[in-house]
């Protein structure tokens, strides 16, 4: 073991700083009595025992590092913690430092420590506040009385997009004069009176929104003189909500005091706090005779039990809402019946605020109610008795009522209904569904016409009254009326069949007037001219000239006779006249060429070619009056409408269970706009031909009708200028047993 003097064991001993010499065996020579009471060793031995025996809880670093030092190598630390046996921490300053005996070797080494721990509490304090104002969903700052930044949190910087480089800045740097000026004026208003202030101010975003702040500044004090502490907060979107907040409220008042019904604000103590006119109209009050009242003290004597009961139901939160009726006493003594719907409002920390109710005065409907209750022994009588059908339901829709007049109209004995579902006795769910629907949204029906099912599964037709059965603010059932109108439904449906019938007549007798008066009319009127010219010249007229006259007069007298056959053949069809014998066609091509000799001199005459594409064999069963009748028109028309030198082709073939007829022009073809008139009866749309031809309008009609008895259908394909192709469908075998006219 190394030895020390004893002067210097006696000035260690003195020293103000905790001093201990070891040896190399880390066992101790000498130790200063601050060595002793800043670790509490007091009547504790400590020469010549090992430091690591008085302090076992040395941990192995601190080992380490003394091996270090009595290596030669002298270590020190500003800061460290060590932690005692007892589990208390202290922060310690200390340094090693080794020494050296008279030959120059290592003969151990002194330790020296400080205790820091105060300091670094302040330390950790300022960080701790460092952290906490960073989190604070805030802008802090602090600024001295020059206006010179001295403090700011995270979110100061983040909101003006700043760094700490802005400490020691004055607010003018920072922020330019016009905001410094305002934070001066604050600074100064809360330093002179010593107290904290509030403010507001607006400053705008980096998008340029403004943005609403509310600070707050405090004086104080500390080494540096006197400061001024802020805490801002955004406020932009309370103030928004203020705004929407005042336009709610500016709503609700139009819509309370301009109210049809009585509405009103009430205290938990029953206290009227705001009342509408309609209220005080409905009373007899004042708003302000109101005020002074209570709900119980115009409340009828006899339902003053059930309104305190309700009232404080709706108080403790019982209960949410309320819906009922009760008795209020009017200023001129009588009685009103009214029918309340209430709720209550709370605050935020759960407390009554007032009732809101709507008051509805029902005093009318409530003397009816008795004077039916007064009537009921009445009443039952004609229920018995009466032929419309009356009836009730509860609210779940089963019957729980129906008079004996039932019986007649559907076959039910009332046994039979009652206690049953209402829905099973409609022909159609729909009906019923609605009378729901409107019985919901208005609460009665009026004169709604339903389609009931009688017990052997046949319509009936009737018209139902109905309304709801409301008590205490609770629907209880669902009562009403039923009368049978079905003979009168049936009548009114003959009725409308019977002028739609009618109306058609009217139409084509229309036509027919119309087509005598013209079409017909003006071919013979040319005839009777050219004969009274012919007779009147007859004499200086030549034999060819005569010729001439003669043979207008034919042609004219054959449109007209060709257009009388069209005519009554189609006047016929109209009036379903015309009889309708399908038979078996062996041979169609016979039958188109047929018809292409009846139209042949009229396409030479125009140089017009017609040609046939109908297989030889092709068969089928049709009235061959009527398909030569289509296939005629629809070749007249196509020579009519073409241009000289053109081409008409007829075609046929097998489709699916059709045969499809066409006949295809290259002629002028058809406007758009004018296809969709050529099949409407209405209209017996016509031109001239591309000759100066007239036509009459009714051979498209007429073909489309024989088309349809047969089972089949015409229509068009054309382009303007291009030509055009009709296309109808004659089914391949008709049965003719099922043809009818």
């Amino acid at each position: 073991m190394g030895t020390l003097s004893a002067s210097l064991q006696n000035i260690i001993a003195v020293s103000s700083l905790p001093v201990a010499i070891v040896d190399t065996h880390m066992r101790y020579l000498a130790v200063s009595e601050k060595w002793i009471t800043y670790y509490g060793l007091e009547n504790v031995p400590l020469i010549g025992r090992s430091h690591y025996e008085v302090f076992p809880e040395i941990e192995e670093r601190w080992k380490k590092i003394h091996a270090e030092c009595l290596s030669g190598k002298d270590q020190k630390c500003d800061n460290d913690r060590f932690e005692r046996a007892d589990g208390s921490v202290m922060w310690l300053q200390w340094e090693v430092r080794h020494w050296r005996t008279d030959d120059g070797k290592i003969g151990g080494m002194m330790m020296t420590s400080e205790d820091v721990s105060y300091k670094t509490r302040i330390f950790m304090n300022e960080k701790r506040f460092q952290l906490f104002m960073d989190e604070l969903p805030g802008l802090c700052w602090i600024t001295d009385h020059k206006n010179v930044l001295k403090y700011a949190n995270k979110c100061f910087y983040d909101t003006f997009h700043l760094t700490d480089g802005v400490i020691g800045k004055s607010s003018k740097e920072i922020f330019g004069q016009e905001i410094a000026r305002h934070f001066q004026e604050n600074n100064e208003l809360v330093l002179n009176s010593g107290e904290g202030k509030n403010f507001h101010q607006t400053i705008r975003d980096n998008q340029g929104h403004p943005q609403v702040y509310k600070t707050y500044k405090f004086p104080f004090t500390d080494a540096e003189g006197n400061m001024v502490g802020a805490v801002a907060f955004n406020i932009t979107r309370n103030k928004l909500l203020e705004e929407e907040l005042f336009q709610s409220e500016t709503q609700f008042k139009l819509a309370f005091e301009h109210s049809l019904i009585g509405m009103a604000l009430i205290t938990p103590d029953g206290k009227w706090k705001r009342v509408n006119k309609s209220l005080c109209q409905m009373l007899g009050y004042s708003e302000k005779d109101m005020k002074k009242m209570t709900v119980q003290s115009i409340t009828h004597p006899d339902d003053l039990a059930n309104t305190i009961t309700t009232l404080n139901d709706l108080r403790a939160g019982r209960i949410e809402k309320i819906k009922h009726e009760k008795r209020y006493l009017h200023k001129d003594g009588k009685t009103i019946w009214v029918v309340i719907a209430a709720t209550m409002l709370y605050d935020s920390s759960g407390k009554p605020l007032y009732y809101v109710s709507q008051i509805e005065d029902i005093t009318k409907r409530k003397e009816i109610e008795n004077d039916l209750v007064l009537s009921e022994k009445k009443y039952r009588t004609i229920f018995e008795n009466v032929q419309d059908v009356f009836y009730q339901t509860d609210q779940n829709g089963l019957v729980t009522e129906i008079s004996p007049s039932i019986e007649k109209y559907s076959g039910y004995r009332r046994s039979e209904i009652i206690g049953q579902p209402v829905a099973n006795f409609y022909f159609y769910v729909q009906d019923r569904e609605r009378i729901i629907e409107s019985l919901r949204t208005q609460g009665f029906v009026i004169d709604f016409e339903a389609r009931l099912k009688t017990k052997d599964g046949q319509l009936r037709y009737a018209s139902v009254n109905a309304r709801l059965v409301i008590e205490n603010g609770v629907i209880i059932s669902t009562e009403g009326s039923m009368r049978d109108v079905t003979t009168r439904k049936f009548h009114e449906n003959e009725l409308k069949a019977l002028n739609t019938q009618l109306t058609a007549s009217n139409e084509q007798k229309n036509n027919l007037l119309s087509i005598i008066g013209h079409d017909l009319k003006n071919p013979i009127s040319g005839s009777l001219q050219l004969l009274d010219h012919t007779l009147t010249d007859f004499e200086s007229s030549s034999a060819d000239e005569v010729h001439a006259y003669l043979s207008l007069m034919k042609q004219e007298l054959s449109n007209a006779n060709n257009l009388l056959e069209d005519l009554l053949t189609w006047a016929k069809s109209q009036f379903n006249a015309v009889s309708f014998n399908p038979v078996k066609i062996d041979d169609v091509a016979a039958v188109v060429y047929k018809c292409m000799q009846t139209v042949q001199p009229m396409a030479v005459k125009k140089k017009i070619s017609i040609t046939s594409q109908v297989p030889d064999g092709l068969s089928l069963t049709a009235d061959i009056g009527m398909l030569e009748t289509i296939i005629r028109n629809l070749l007249s028309n196509a020579v009519k409408f073409t241009n000289s030198g053109g081409k008409i082709v007829v075609a046929a073939i097998v489709d699916g269970k059709d045969i499809l007829f066409s006949v295809t022009d290259d002629g002028c073809g058809i406007p758009q706009d004018k296809i969709g008139e050529l099949f409407n009866k209405n209209t017996n749309y016509t031109t001239y031909g591309t000759a100066g031809e007239k036509g009459t309008g009714l051979g498209l009609n007429l073909c489309h009708d024989f088309a349809l008895k047969h089972g089949g259908n015409l229509w068009v394909d054309s382009k303007e200028n291009v030509g055009s192709t009709f296309y109808f469908t004659i089914p391949v075998s008709l049965n003719v047993l099922d043809a009818t006219v």
